[in-house]
């Protein structure tokens, strides 16, 4: 290759034969939460998208990722239901950098500066709204079934730190149509969900993101 030419990274395997960062929210051995970074949605090797075309190793953020886990009881222990449970969100940057680690460690933010952060962070509220129309093609059984809603941990009939929400729809049979599958006997009654969820304001982030899409989308349109 010219010496010019621009680097190239080929496809980066952190360690070998890996294509995912997962991280997790322990408390003890205890595993509360998870969440996966995969390295083909946050790097790029280049070639692949147009020849010639420098890539970048992995990088994210910073970017609120949210972490879920297996749903508990009020012991702490986990539930025999079925599904995930929101765990919380962390604020994460991460940069990848060729050459030998430094050998430096990170240490934990005190708890009583994340509380003085807390209290100054500006808020809003938001709401959610759902309206099941159907429910179809349900397994086979005698027990009743409902759908819940949640944004966050709002929402969630598991999680007491939050106020109670009319997140959940009635409980309902399955009924048999006779032919090939159950279906909850909604007919005319359509159950209705709602969820209102207060989250620290991080309008500066995305009203930036979408003006450059606005913008983006005007220029094609005009030159495209």
């Amino acid at each position: 290759r010219h010496p010019a030419a621009p680097p190239i990274f080929s496809s980066p395997q952190l360690p070998p034969v890996c294509d995912e960062i997962q991280l997790a929210i322990l408390s003890g051995s205890r595993v509360l939460g998870t969440a996966t970074l995969h390295l083909s949605q946050i790097s790029s090797a280049g070639a692949e998208l147009e020849e010639g075309t420098p890539g970048f190793l992995p990088c994210f953020g910073p970017s609120f990722l949210p972490f879920y886990g297996p749903r508990t009881d009020p012991a702490g222990t986990p539930s025999t239901d079925t599904g995930v449970a929101y765990r919380g969100r962390v604020l994460l940057e991460l940069s990848t950098h060729m050459g030998t680690p430094d050998g430096r460690q990170r240490e934990a933010i005190a708890p009583e500066d994340v509380a003085r952060v807390q209290r100054h962070l500006p808020r809003r509220r938001f709401g959610l709204c759902g309206v099941f129309y159907s429910a179809t093609m349900l397994p086979a059984g005698p027990e009743l079934l409902r759908f819940e809603l949640s944004l966050g941990n709002y929402g969630d009939t598991g999680d007491v730190t939050c106020k109670p929400a009319a997140s959940v729809t009635p409980h309902g049979c399955p009924l048999f149509d006779g032919n090939r599958y159950h279906y909850l006997p909604w007919y005319g009654d359509k159950p209705v969900a709602a969820v209102t969820s207060s989250w620290e304001d991080a309008g500066h982030r995305w009203d930036t993101l979408n003006l450059l899409r606005a913008t983006c989308r005007r220029l094609v349109s005009t030159h495209g």
